[in-house]
């Protein structure tokens, strides 16, 4: 297991005992780099894991603190995860099963969201993702192969964006999510267990690199039974 792994385990490990207390300002970085004997880049990956998780949350020029209500909401919060493979939560390894996977050029919407070339091939993935064997979310993205090399069947079985972190070393920084109601179609029916018309959960985002630069557009639809969204505003 990646070291980021194992620091993001054992922070959540002493948040749901209560040694960061709910509300908490976390140590910072550099404190935690020198405790876990790594650096500030791993800390700062694990932090960033816990805080897709929704145990954690960042103030600009404060630091990162623990969230509240963290044992009543967390678990829907990483149901709504899609970046990550792993799922820290429920200690299990997130699976796919491939629905697509092929290379074309891109549409005008794509080419112009992603800010590429009308000839820059892209990945057309679509895949249903599974915890403990139960379909979670069904996920589409777009992503350029200029930026994105390589991809296979294998990694597609387990996390793109892990892959893009570790073996690609890329940083993955910020998403543009729009949140939307819909209606169950046909394969959502079939994967998740619902009726057709039944109510989903739809998130369409834009993905960036730490320089601003997009590389995936992507849709995944969550089905009424587990889809749910917790929010700080602060």
């Amino acid at each position: 297991m990646p070291k980021y792994k194992e620091i993001a385990i054992a922070l959540k490990k002493k948040i749901i005992e209560g040694e960061f207390k709910e509300g908490e300002l976390l140590p910072d970085q550099e404190t935690l780099a020198r405790t876990y004997n790594t650096s500030r880049v791993t800390v700062r990956k694990a932090i960033q894991l816990l805080i897709d998780e929704g145990l954690l949350y960042t103030r600009r020029g404060s630091g990162t603190y623990v969230r509240t209500n963290i044992k009543k909401n967390n678990k829907d919060v990483t149901q709504m995860n899609s970046v990550f493979g792993t799922s820290i939560q429920e200690g299990v390894e997130v699976t796919s099963k491939i629905l697509r996977f092929e290379v074309r050029f891109p549409t005008d919407y794509e080419f112009e969201t992603l800010k590429i070339k009308r000839t820059d091939p892209v990945y057309d993935i679509k895949r249903v993702r599974y915890v403990k064997e139960e379909a979670r979310s069904i996920e589409t993205s777009i992503m350029p192969l200029k930026y994105i090399k390589d991809l296979d069947e294998d990694i597609l079985m387990g996390s793109i964006y892990n892959y893009i972190r570790e073996e690609l070393g890329y940083v993955i920084s910020a998403a543009q999510r729009v949140i939307i109601a819909s209606k169950a179609n046909e394969l959502d029916s079939e994967e998740f267990g619902i009726e057709v018309g039944d109510p989903i959960l739809e998130t369409n985002q834009v993905v960036f690199f730490d320089d601003g630069t997009p590389f995936d557009l992507s849709k995944t639809r969550y089905p009424y039974t587990s889809g749910k969204i917790v929010a700080d505003i602060n």
